[in-house]
């Protein structure tokens, strides 16, 4: 038993090792879809937040206030309006969505 464990081990072990599987069509979408969406939502942040893009950091000068270590929430409302764009423009696009124009029926006739 303990040989035909010894001779199982090395196989389960490459097995182990196996590339995964191409990614299908919708998966394939789904990240362009995706990067899409970030692509989307950086160009808003950087229109929108032009002042902190180009404004030189004075954040390691002496004496300065904004380099404080202890402040963790630092950009955070910034991050969390990017991926709330994010989600929302991945939701909106995703399968679900039915975006084909719609026709109406032509009138009856009487």
């Amino acid at each position: 038993m303990i040989r035909l464990t010894m001779l199982l081990l090395p196989v389960v072990a490459l097995a182990q090792c196996t590339p995964p599987p191409p990614p299908t069509g919708q998966a394939k979408a789904d990240a362009a879809t995706l990067a899409a969406c970030r692509e989307h939502a950086d160009q808003v942040y950087n229109r929108n937040n032009r002042d902190t893009i180009y404004t030189i950091s004075n954040r390691d000068s002496p004496f300065s206030a904004n380099s404080s270590s202890g402040v963790t929430d630092r950009g955070l409302a910034q991050r969390f309006a990017r991926d709330n764009m994010v989600r929302d423009c991945v939701r909106n696009t995703g399968t679900e969505t039915d975006r084909s124009p719609t026709t109406s029926p032509p009138p009856a006739t009487p």
